[in-house]
């Protein structure tokens, strides 16, 4: 009942892929760079499609038909994109896996998925053929991205080709994107930043991928200008990261820098616009509901806030400030887990779990995850609140706070500071601590404060608060 029909009466989202990429034919489409930043190897649209066909017969002599689950442990190479289309193509539905997975977490995934086989490096083509297109049904899962549950059993998250479609085709529109256009992709490729918005939305409109094996902030804004890219999908940790380093590119051919996964400090943001005269664009978005909302591209990009709604999409806060979706890229529910399902739906709204706010021109604020609020003796705590009010003091280079329990009131107030290099934790301590008094409510302020080489993230750049605890 929670699917929706793709907009605008637009082809299929793998079909319109496969015409791009023969309608590029000889154009390069996707290159690979060493860690030291020079070309491992080139792909036109032609090799994509040989690729691809060359997939689909591995896949047909695997015994895979359309709706089945098919996995893909892959590095980044060539292989990588090829083989996910190959998938959708044949009306199947690919399983992204992390390969950091340890493999008892593996394992469960693979379990919960029922996979009909699983693609690896040691099972590539022989060589290209020509690529087909199965009659794909167009609400049937065709992604099934897995997210780690609150029990330690994953979650599936099922995504179809119409939803992907609806999303990636609002997301071009918002943000100009085009064959013209070129994106430097340094983000994991099994979550939806990486994979959904990086490779399927370029692979879409034909637009040229330059893979990076890694990120690394010097050579990342090197490969900028060497790479004549124009557009950059990044998350928070990244933009710190490329204010703070050496390097200053020319960036000749950049039209705009794209930060989701997690809230960009208002701080980074003002430090990455000065230095490189570009202002990050802030989007906002979950597995469960892809992307929901953008700062504009041409209008007001409001720092500390996501912007407003995509086409076709609905927000709402209910009474607690819990943000709810509603929208065409919204899931129809996890992966045969009814239970799960019916609890994270407010009728045709999805329950998110963010606490959000708007602000005085309707930009939405994320405010933090509900459970991540902090309740010290009864009254209410957002992270975030406590982190943008210290984070300026001069010598923090980041900082995290988290509830940390306590006899008396339950939780206090815990925050772990990373210091900017040669700064002494004890006097910067006292001078977070007097303008905790100046800026927050006693039940606010930070009791115990930790000095850390580094805060603990996931694969997505998100302070990973449970570890911090």
């Amino acid at each position: 009942p929670r699917l929706v029909d793709r907009p605008y009466n637009t082809p299929p989202m793998i079909e319109r892929t496969l015409a791009a990429l023969e309608t590029a034919g000889p154009n390069e489409v996707m290159v690979g760079l060493d860690p030291d930043g020079s070309v491992a190897w080139r792909a036109t649209a032609n090799d994509v499609l040989g690729r691809i066909g060359g997939w689909q017969v591995r896949l047909r002599a695997s015994g895979v038909r359309a709706g089945d689950r098919v996995a893909l442990v892959l590095p980044r190479g060539p292989d990588l994109l090829p083989a996910h289309l190959a998938i959708l193509a044949s009306g199947a539905c690919a399983v992204p896996v992390n390969p950091t997975l340890a493999e008892a977490e593996r394992e469960r995934v693979f379990t919960r998925a029922e996979l009909a086989c699983t693609l690896t490096e040691s099972e590539r083509p022989d060589g290209p053929a020509q690529p087909s297109l199965a009659d794909v049904d167009e609400a049937r899962p065709a992604l099934l991205i897995f997210t780690s549950g609150t029990t330690g059993e994953p979650k599936g998250v099922p995504h179809s080709l119409a939803s992907l479609e609806a999303n990636l085709s609002g997301l071009a529109e918002t943000w100009g994107l085009s064959a013209d256009d070129r994106l430097l992709h340094a983000l994991p490729a099994h979550h939806v930043h990486g994979l959904v918005l990086g490779l399927y939305g370029s692979a879409r409109l034909a637009l040229p991928v330059v893979l990076t094996p890694r990120f690394e902030a010097e050579r990342c804004l090197a490969s900028l200008d060497a790479q004549r890219i124009s557009v950059f999908m990044g998350v928070p940790t990244m933009y710190h990261r490329m204010a703070g380093a050496q390097t200053r590119p020319e960036l000749r051919h950049m039209r705009v820098f794209i930060s989701g996964s997690a809230p960009l400090s208002t701080r980074d943001f003002a430090r990455f616009s000065r230095r490189f005269g570009h202002e990050p664009l802030e989007r906002y978005g979950l597995t469960e509901t892809l992307i929901v909302s953008s700062n504009p591209l041409a209008g007001e990009r409001r720092p500390g806030t996501v912007g407003l709604p995509l086409p076709r999409t609905e927000l709402r806060l209910a009474d607690d400030g819990e943000i709810e979706v509603r929208g065409p890229g919204v899931m129809p529910g996890y992966w045969r887990d009814e239970a799960v399902s019916d609890e994270a739906f407010d009728g045709a709204f999805f329950r998110t779990g963010d606490l959000g706010r708007r602000d005085e021109r309707g930009y939405l604020v994320i405010a933090g995850r509900k459970k991540e609020l902090i309740i010290v003796g009864g009254s209410n705590v957002l992270p975030g609140e406590v982190e943008q009010a210290l984070c300026d003091e001069p010598g923090v280079d980041e900082l995290a706070a988290a509830g940390l329990a306590d006899e008396d009131r339950g939780e206090i107030v815990g925050a772990f500071v990373v210091a900017r290099e040669g700064v002494e934790p004890h006097g910067l301590e006292r001078r977070l601590r007097a303008r905790a008094d100046e800026s927050l409510a006693p039940y606010k302020r930070p009791h115990i404060y930790r000095f850390l080489d580094a805060l603990p993230r996931n694969a997505m750049g998100k302070v990973d608060r449970r570890r911090l605890r």
